[in-house]
């Protein structure tokens, strides 16, 4: 049985075969291409050098190891085909672990419906995998469209990995629907910017750390982006502001979802600022309920196995109709029984004057337990001594950062979260 996506895929490369469906760091390929490219990959899969097979009962996983998003997306397609179940492996992952995932698949119950697996980010720990089919997402496709403004019309710059889920379901969903997807495989904002504004993008993908990122290396106005779409990390009035001023035609889409659960949230920028904190209102079709100040979620497009109301640990609230994050679970420190949000802080640091880029981490404390120590990126011009002004001046007494550290950028992980497991490493060796 055909696979839906690259059915799909197969469609619109009959309707419009010489029409472009992804180019990579300016290497165009048209949905003919893609196809071709995919059943070239068949071919060979048996022996391809970027694939591990494991054998689990009766179930072929296929483990794909490549840094490059193209060849991610040509062989997970070409493993879909053959009715094999493809696990894209997240970039510079660590050979222990990879080895412990080997083994792990090659024992584990796999739900006999799944087609595929995702890994989680691996951001709170060791990435896992879970079990996905294609009707989850594919069903889904044409609600998030809709929502996204996405259509066969789209131009969209998106970067990052296929391995991580928010980037494999914006990649298919924009193929689903007939759009044109531009990406790099370079972490290079320099270069974002000039496919952005040479591919003549209509939309952007990234999540709000990348946008900053973006911002600092970018300061020509591009016209021709109409809707910035962001996972919903920290953003902030500076953010959206920025943003505006030099992508002065666009409309900012954030949204709250979790690998478990496909999108569960949404709202646009304006929405954002008369909401501050807010991740939206439930996508079509998708249950949110707070229960004990943890945000509950009954969805048919999760993963496998999701019957009922399921919890990832995120807190919330509600304020009228939009759901308030508020953080993790953990994202608390507890500093001699008076407790800092991590979240919160990072909002308010985030809005001074001073401060580019900051990211807020715990560290042991023999007398408290727990102390703050927050990472800075200053303005260019700034001086520490007038950051530190300014945090004292702003931040109340009892939320102010014992330790403030001063950095040229915030470290991101592959998945292009903040990597504050490398910060709590750089301040452990002072």
């Amino acid at each position: 049985m055909m696979s839906m996506i690259l059915q799909a895929i197969v469609n619109h490369g009959h309707k419009h075969k010489l029409d472009t469906a992804i180019i990579v760091d300016g290497m165009q390929y048209t949905y003919g291409d893609l196809y071709d490219d995919v059943i070239e990959r068949v071919q060979g899969i048996e022996n391809d050098n970027c694939i591990t097979h494991i054998i689990n009962s009766e179930r072929h996983i296929i483990l794909i190891d490549t840094e490059f998003v193209y060849e991610q997306l040509i062989l997970w397609l070409a493993a879909l085909y053959s009715g094999y179940i493809p696990i894209v492996l997240h970039p510079h992952m660590d050979n222990t672990y990879r080895l412990q995932l080997m083994n792990l698949l090659g024992s584990i119950d796999i739900p006999i419906e799944a087609q595929f697996g995702v890994l989680t980010s691996g951001t709170t720990g060791i990435p896992k995998p879970l079990w996905r089919t294609e009707k989850s997402w594919a069903d889904y496709f044409d609600i998030q469209n809709n929502i996204f403004h996405i259509d066969d019309t789209t131009s969209i710059f998106v970067h990052g990995s296929f391995s991580f889920t928010g980037n494999m379901n914006m990649i298919l969903a924009v193929l689903w629907a007939g759009g044109q997807i531009i990406t790099s495989d370079y972490l290079q904002p320099k270069r974002w910017q000039s496919l952005i504004q040479s591919h003549r993008c209509t939309h952007m993908y990234m999540l709000p750390t990348k946008l900053r990122l973006l911002l600092r290396w970018n300061r020509s106005i591009c016209s021709c982006v109409r809707y910035i779409i962001a996972g919903s990390q920290v953003v902030d009035r500076e953010l959206l502001q920025s943003l505006h001023m030099l992508y002065p035609m666009m409309e900012f889409i954030l949204y709250y979802g979790a690998s478990e659960l496909n999108y569960i949230s949404y709202c646009t920028g304006e929405e954002w600022h008369d909401y501050p904190g807010t991740v939206g209102r439930p996508f079509p079709g998708v249950i949110v309920e707070i229960k004990d100040d943890y945000i509950y979620v009954s969805t048919r497009f999760g993963i496998c196995g999701l019957d009922e109301m399921v919890t990832v640990g995120d807190k919330g609230h509600w304020c009228d109709n939009y759901l308030i994050f508020d953080g993790r679970n953990g994202d608390i420190i507890n500093r001699g029984g008076y407790k800092v949000a991590i979240l919160a802080l990072e909002s308010q640091l985030q809005m001074l004057p001073t401060v580019e880029d900051v990211a807020v981490i715990s560290i042991p404390d023999r007398l408290r337990g727990e102390e703050v120590v927050a990472f800075i990126v200053p303005v260019t011009g700034v001086t520490s001594e007038e950051v530190e002004a300014d945090v004292r001046q702003s931040i109340p007494h009892e939320d102010q950062p014992k330790y403030l550290r001063y950095i040229d950028a915030i470290p991101l992980t592959d998945c292009s979260k903040i990597d504050k497991e490398l910060l709590k490493e750089w301040y452990n060796k002072e």
